[in-house]
């Protein structure tokens, strides 16, 4: 049983696969995970392989609305699949404290695991223990190649085993202190971004993100949001030891570290259908992809029930001139010092939520995107307009020199 979830959920064993499979899925994560489970649910015969199906250990979080809209088809209880936290704080230098009205929640991970794992065997769903290290075509078949030589063949396969490495990522060292962290993290709440904590204008930009865990202990974490190249690990957890140390708290269980890839590019076209962080679904300025990929399963799921392909359900979910919008998003971060990214997030939290949630969102339309973005460049004080045009500017140049692609 997983703990705390009141659910049965065996251990992954090698199973003998049926030649008739229709849907083979790559990957484990929340991505492949709940993939899996929608397509046994929709009455796919389908197989699950990855090396292991342990439950996950990263933080996973979302906005509260998220989650209730992706818990439903999941078949998840939105209640007992997140702690949710409110209020929801941003602090800034030039803006103070600004308390969102928009619930945040991060996922409990063995109860979500364990709800997807029963469903997907509930279904009549199989689990291969296997890496798999290719995708080809046999006939009208896709296959799904394992290191030990095996095969899975099924109408489609669904690749859902990560993204690639990308130049530029979002890192972060995170402690589990004694709660609670008054003075830091809201009673109850969440602090998405606090960029005055570990504000030091000789070091690249970075912010304190907090959360209150189920056994009364919190997380808290030194973040870089961007970096090109990457912000060491090891100067995060620098800063955030002297952070403790100044609020006489002290780790009382396992760091966490975190390393995202912003712009790793989607996997090449080929045999299957990239899910998860393969399908580019993590947001570029923001490092979030949980939330688009638990909504994406079913989708998926559905369409292949009906005989359809699952490619433009996938291309849907990242409209590709939305994509082009939040990776120029993230060359208008990257070169940012500590006071201009203060400023930016200062201004970029006094949209309505209407505006920012649009942006946050790598399956909002184009015109969401680029009318956030137009807002954000309104509110920012004059200097930091000039400088926002001048790497658009730039951008832009590098871009044509490529052609057009993204940077």
């Amino acid at each position: 049983m997983a703990p705390g979830s009141g659910v049965w959920s065996s251990p992954a064993v090698p199973a003998a696969v049926p030649s008739d499979a229709d849907v083979v899925v790559a990957g484990a994560g929340p991505a492949g995970l709940s993939a899996a489970a929608a397509c046994a649910a929709a009455g796919l015969r389908t197989v699950l392989v990855a090396p292991s199906v342990n439950p996950w250990t990263p933080t996973y979080c979302l906005w509260a609305d998220q989650l209730d809209a992706a818990a439903g088809p999941l078949g998840l209880d939105p209640d007992a699949a997140a702690a949710r936290y409110s209020p929801t704080v941003v602090r800034t230098a030039a803006g103070g404290e600004r308390r969102l009205e928009r619930d945040y929640a991060r996922l409990r991970n063995d109860v979500v695991h364990a709800a997807l794992l029963d469903r997907l065997r509930a279904h009549g769903g199989q689990v291969r223990t296997g890496r798999v290290t290719g995708l080809v075509r046999d006939g009208g078949r896709e296959v799904a190649v394992l290191a030990d030589g095996g095969r899975l063949a099924a109408r489609a396969v669904l690749d859902a085993r990560g993204g690639g490495p990308g130049s530029a990522q979002q890192r972060a060292w995170g402690e589990v202190v004694a709660g609670p962290a008054p003075g830091l993290v809201p009673p109850g709440g969440a602090l998405l971004m606090d960029w005055t904590a570990l504000a030091d204008p000789a070091a690249p930009p970075a912010f304190l993100y907090g959360l209150p865990l189920d056994d009364g202990t919190v997380l808290l974490e030194a973040t870089s949001l961007a970096g090109r190249p990457p912000v060491p690990l090891a100067d995060l957890r620098a800063r955030l030891a002297a952070l403790l140390d100044a609020h006489g708290l002290r780790p009382a269980g396992e760091s966490e570290r975190v390393a995202i890839p912003l712009d790793a590019r989607p996997r090449a076209a080929g045999p299957g259908t990239a899910l998860g962080a393969a399908a580019g679904l993590v947001h570029p300025a923001t490092g979030y992809s949980v939330a688009s990929s638990l909504r994406l399963g079913p989708r998926v799921a559905a369409t292949l029930a009906a005989g359809g392909d699952p490619r433009p359900v996938v291309r849907a979910a990242r409209p590709r001139t939305t994509a082009g919008l939040l990776g120029l998003g993230l060359e208008v971060l990257l070169p940012l010092d500590t006071a201009a990214t203060d400023a930016f997030f200062a201004a970029f939290f006094t949209l309505p939520e209407r505006a920012w949630g649009g942006y946050l969102d790598v399956g909002s339309p184009p015109s969401a995107v680029a009318a956030a973005m137009a807002r954000v460049f309104t509110a920012l004080p004059g200097a930091q307009r000039a400088r926002l045009l001048r790497t658009v500017a730039r951008v832009a140049a590098r871009r044509a020199g490529r052609g057009g692609r993204p940077a």
